[in-house]
């Protein structure tokens, strides 16, 4: 069955070759069942087990890529020796094109790591090496659909505690070359103190990747990184700031919403006295939005995560109202 559709891929490019241009450009979507059996079949079977497809996704009609391509995620059969927290076997990340899998992550067998697409260093352990799926969705940087990249979020295997590292990355196509490529990439280092990665949808800032993480000294606040795609669009860090939201301040927002105000007014995007930006995701029971000392909230909400944080935002609200 597999030789029949590489036959039939191949009479499609050599058509594809001779016809005029438009025609040329327009692939057909790969066939579904036939490209995850070729992804199974380039994983090594265990036990008699096989791998298992976890995410199929077409990549030719949202990207028109000239040859037909699709991303597939599949679940090794192996659990590896690493970590002692996990029960099933790491992700293969894989590209395929014309029936052909490229899968980026590793995972151990029998005793070694088995390399297969992409190179991470020497260091490999399990805190490199995918275990879960976050996300895999086609975005787009532009408006009305237009520039379309591929974003990938995993998860590494988990400590003790339910620690892992979260890798999140972005791929543009590359018509010229055919292929896609890795234009952003970034690793959390943990997931347990509200680290996140943000690719903003719409907005002024629509395209961008957000990332905060926490910092590593009192008062413990958060770092707040921008990055923006370039002419090559290759993505590059373009603002970087300690954040006015600190760690467990009651505010329900997330980081990246919480701090949206100082991002844009950084960026030139925003001037006090402007409407506050609407949060991507709104809080249940989210009345009117209030800046606070530089931070966007619900006025209505706070989360008590313990001692008197609420107390506090309270506290500011009544003064900022006296100061009216």
């Amino acid at each position: 069955m597999l030789r029949k559709a590489v036959s039939r891929w191949r009479v499609s490019l050599v058509l594809a070759m001779i016809l005029p241009g438009p025609v040329a450009a327009a692939a057909s979507p790969l066939p579904k069942t036939e490209v995850e059996q070729a992804v199974i079949a380039s994983i090594p079977a265990w036990q008699g087990q096989k791998a298992t497809i976890v995410k199929y996704l077409d990549l030719t009609q949202p990207f028109a890529t000239a040859s037909p391509s699709a991303l597939v995620i599949a679940q090794a059969p192996n659990p590896a020796a690493e970590p002692d927290f996990e029960d099933h076997g790491p992700l293969a990340v894989c590209f395929v094109k014309i029936l052909t899998p490229h899968c980026m992550e590793k995972y151990r067998l029998h005793g070694r790591w088995v390399e297969w697409y992409a190179k991470y260093g020497g260091n490999l352990s399990w805190y490199v090496t995918a275990y879960d799926l976050g996300a895999a969705d086609v975005v787009y940087a532009g408006k009305d659909k237009a520039r379309p990249l591929l974003l990938l979020q995993t998860a590494s295997g988990r400590s003790g505690d339910g620690n892992s590292n979260i890798r999140t990355a972005l791929f543009d196509y590359d018509r010229q070359e055919d292929r896609f490529r890795q234009v952003f990439d970034h690793l959390s280092g943990g997931s347990n103190n509200n680290q996140a990665v943000r690719f903003v949808a719409h907005g002024p800032l629509q395209g961008d990747m957000i990332v905060d993480y926490p910092t590593d000294n009192a008062p413990y606040a958060y770092w707040i990184e921008v990055y923006a795609p370039g002419k090559s669009g290759r993505y590059a860090r373009i603002l970087r700031y300690r954040s006015h939201t600190h760690y467990a301040d009651g505010n329900p927002l997330p980081v990246a919403d919480s701090e949206m105000p100082a991002i844009m007014e950084r960026l030139g995007l925003w001037k006090p006295g402007d409407a506050l930006p609407v949060p991507q995701t709104m809080p249940e029971g989210c009345g009117r939005l209030v800046l606070n000392r530089g931070e966007e909230w619900c006025r209505n909400l706070c989360v008590n995560y313990g001692g008197n944080a609420c107390s506090r935002f309270m506290k500011s609200k009544r003064s900022a109202s006296r100061d009216r």
